[in-house]
């Protein structure tokens, strides 16, 4: 209900909002792993061809750069394929993903 120009909601539906929102984070994590699952399932004929790891330090001038290269590899085909948390910033592997020729 608006009234005034603020939004008001009902103690009931106030009451409501933890319960919602706990469902709309179970559908999220659900929708995030069928799309593992399905990106799984793409791979099964797929090897990685090419990795590059890069360093995305929290520094301004670093951040820039590293940022840059990863765009760069990103609009060449590659992929995210994993990243580590470090004290400093954040280590990227990215992959290039192929059909096995065996």
């Amino acid at each position: 209900m608006v009234c005034g120009g603020v939004f008001t909601i009902s103690r009931f539906e106030d009451s409501q909002l933890p319960d919602l929102q706990m469902r709309l984070e179970n559908l999220e994590n659900q929708n995030w792993h069928i799309q593992y699952q399905v990106e799984q399932i793409k791979r099964t004929n797929s090897v990685i061809k090419e990795l590059k790891v890069i360093d995305l330090i929290f520094e301004p001038t670093k951040c820039d750069i590293a940022v840059e290269k990863i765009n760069r590899y990103l609009e060449r085909g590659f992929e995210v394929y994993k990243q580590f948390q470090t004290e400093s910033g954040l280590v990227i592997e990215l992959a290039r993903w192929g059909i096995n020729d065996e």
